[in-house]
């Protein structure tokens, strides 16, 4: 598998590096649970339909709201399949990603990028119990 590097994940989007993040840092490869900002990488049980295949440009999977910044769904190597959810506001899709592929979610300013590896997953918002339970908005 090739070396993930933040600035490469932003590169795809022509976005420039933001000043407190290493551009050249190493993203490692992970296959367990992982955590981005308002995102949760939950491995599951593959689907019998992967989904389709992710573009060139990447995939939005959340649009920043409090700040504008992006979650990007991108395949670093290989083919990667996006299943956007159809229903409900805390699931957002499955991605799967076959065996010698690599997915790289960016968040395009304060929680860099997750390199995620072979495996199905499920993407999905965190919560938080504030005056009610509410989506953790980014």
């Amino acid at each position: 598998m090739s070396v993930v590097t933040y600035g490469a994940a932003l590169a795809a989007h022509n976005i420039d590096i933001p000043a407190h993040l290493v551009a050249q840092a190493e993203v490692p490869v992970l296959t367990g649970l992982q955590l981005q900002g308002d995102l949760a990488v939950i491995p599951t049980r593959p689907s019998a339909k992967p989904g389709v295949p992710v573009p060139a440009g990447g995939v939005q999977v959340v649009a920043g709201e409090a700040t504008g910044n992006t979650h990007w769904l991108d395949a670093a190597t290989g083919p990667v399949f996006w299943a956007p959810a159809t229903s409900g506001r805390q699931d957002l899709g499955v991605v799967t990603v076959p065996e010698g592929s690599v997915a790289v979610l960016t968040h395009t300013d304060e929680h860099g990028a997750n390199a995620v590896g072979p495996g199905c997953y499920l993407v999905r918002r965190q919560r938080e119990m504030a005056d009610e339970v509410r989506l953790v908005a980014d």
